[in-house]
């Protein structure tokens, strides 16, 4: 499969999942505390292929130097404590390709999971200040909801992470290992600025 395809396919599930969080947002008014960024912090997201190639092609598009530098291996987070490559201390996401980050990326904080039994179970964030938490109305805490509790506590269930990962899988089913973001993105950004060359060639 071409990357161009991948990208689109990748561009569209990200775009669903998008449409299923706002309803979310929208339902139940509980997103993440402004300027938190914990979940960032010590965690670096491993990706699919079809994770990496977005990700680079989006770079090559939206921040062509950034990608000319992690090609290159030259490329200097902006943030010096352990955590993503992409960590924006100083942004309202933290992230400084908000736009090209991967699938845990945009589903911590807005997801639910699934129990050992196979039924949909909800908890809010582990950084969520309990505080607020128990401000909620109604109140809320570090505790495992199910569906239906979920559903009568905040009027619905924020899409599963267990199902958005199987659709990723499926995008590409004959490679489904992940590797660390640091290894395979500078040779998915080379392959996608090959592809970009060939193209120029062919016009």
């Amino acid at each position: 499969m071409l990357s161009d395809e991948i990208f689109e396919k990748v561009n569209a599930l990200y775009g669903n999942l998008s449409s299923q969080q706002k309803d979310w947002y929208e339902a139940t008014e509980f997103t993440c505390p402004d300027g938190c960024g914990c979940c960032c912090h010590n965690f670096e997201p491993d990706l699919f292929e079809s994770e990496a190639i977005f990700m680079a092609k989006w770079l090559v598009e939206n921040q062509r130097e950034t990608a000319m530098q992690i090609a290159e291996g030259t490329y200097k987070s902006g943030y010096k404590g352990k955590t993503c490559i992409f960590y924006a201390e100083n942004t309202d996401f933290h992230c400084s390709i908000y736009g090209g980050r991967p699938f845990i990326c945009r589903l911590f904080g807005a997801s639910a999971a699934k129990d050992k039994t196979g039924q949909t179970v909800w908890r809010p964030c582990k950084f969520y200040p309990a505080p607020a938490l128990q401000a909620h109305k109604p109140p809320l805490a570090h505790i495992q909801y199910t569906k239906t509790q979920t559903e009568a506590l905040l009027g619905k269930c924020p899409p599963v992470m267990a199902d958005i990962m199987e659709q990723a899988v499926m995008l590409m089913p004959e490679n489904t290992e992940t590797a660390p973001l640091r290894e395979i993105l500078p040779a998915t950004v080379r392959k996608i600025l090959f592809e970009e060359q060939l193209k120029s060639f062919k016009s």
